[in-house]
């Protein structure tokens, strides 16, 4: 942050959301059990209606709603507010030299769906300012509670990857890469690899870029449809990653994203696919909730019918052989 006072304040809002995330969660969630009971619990919109409606009458959960959003629409007002002096240098030292690492489509048309939301309520979305890598970078170190800070957590993604049987690892894609936190740490990782990082907002990948290039890490950024993966050729890469993306993609796209993944995965590779936690079987009355809070008012449309449409068939369609692990995300571990 440029200033004492911006970091104060957004280390205040840190603290307040790992407090209602750490303190109020469970006690809400404790809550809306207790008045759901032994009901069964139903995802369709009727029945989610039904259900908020009975989780907003209960003070805790009241409380932790509206903590949540306040917290969050506190974060990106300060980052947004803080950075907007500063915009034109910030914008030069992402610039910076051409070094061939990056690679942008000045034509580029971004799919109407991704047009259509201010994903996590950041101003602007990841693509509609040229300051949006800059204020993802500190609303998400927010976001995770300071957990990520020296990208520990990305980096942990990134070495949790398990290498081809054959231990060939010459190519690796990060499809969705964001600023490159996880990129980055498959080039530590896989030095002697050529390492790619896609995403559709160019703002993400410039930044990305010039951190990459900071932080000396051997990484290739480029504006790429994750639907369709069009500049790779088939069966040309080792690894394939995609975090968290496929809850911010309509169910159609995202299947069409899994299946690019897949042609462009050769034999013996391996896919890794990291999202939000799956359901359990009845559902859950606080993650049906919780879940349905999320969609309705984080700006996340796609994440409901994401958690909810059984994307493990999906993965083991495509796949001869999947691992799954769940914590509080899960992972699927895919071999070609």
């Amino acid at each position: 942050m440029p200033s004492l006072d911006d970091e104060s304040y957004l280390d205040f809002v840190e603290g307040l959301r790992k407090f209602t995330l750490r303190q109020l969660n469970p006690r809400a969630a404790t809550a809306l059990r207790a008045a759901v009971g032994d009901h069964p619990v139903a995802t369709d919109r009727q029945s989610r209606a039904q259900l908020a409606d009975l989780a907003e009458r209960i003070p805790v959960v009241a409380a932790r709603d509206s903590l949540l959003r306040t917290t969050q629409g506190m974060n990106w007002r300060r980052v947004t507010q803080a950075y907007e002096p500063y915009r034109d240098e910030l914008i030069a030292d992402i610039d910076g030299p051409d070094d061939g690492r990056l690679i942008l489509d000045p034509d580029f048309v971004t799919p109407d769906y991704y047009d259509e939301v201010e994903f996590h309520r950041q101003p602007g979305s990841y693509h509609g300012d040229e300051l949006g890598g800059h204020v993802y970078h500190y609303g998400t170190k927010v976001f995770h509670l300071g957990a990520n800070d020296l990208d520990e957590a990305k980096i942990a993604r990134a070495d949790e990857v398990p290498e081809p049987e054959d231990g060939q690892v010459a190519r690796v894609l990060d499809i969705g890469c964001s600023i490159g936190q996880v990129t980055c740490g498959f080039a530590d990782r896989w030095p002697e690899a050529e390492v790619w990082g896609v995403d559709l907002a160019a703002p993400l990948l410039r930044y990305g870029h010039a951190r990459a290039r900071r932080l000396g890490a051997d990484v290739t950024f480029a504006q790429v449809d994750a639907r369709t993966l069009d500049r790779f050729e088939d069966e040309s890469f080792d690894v394939v990653y995609m975090g968290t993306l496929l809850h911010e993609m309509p169910l159609d796209d995202g299947r069409r994203a899994l299946a690019a993944a897949r042609r462009v995965l050769r034999p013996g590779g391996v896919f890794v696919l990291h999202d939000m936690l799956q359901p359990s079987d009845p559902p859950d009355a606080w993650a049906v909730y919780d879940r349905g809070f999320d969609t309705d008012h984080n700006r996340e449309p796609y994440a409901f019918d994401f958690v909810y449409s059984n994307v493990d068939a999906d993965v083991r369609e495509l796949y001869p052989s999947v691992e799954s692990a769940s914590t509080r995300t899960t992972t699927w571990i895919c071999r070609a």
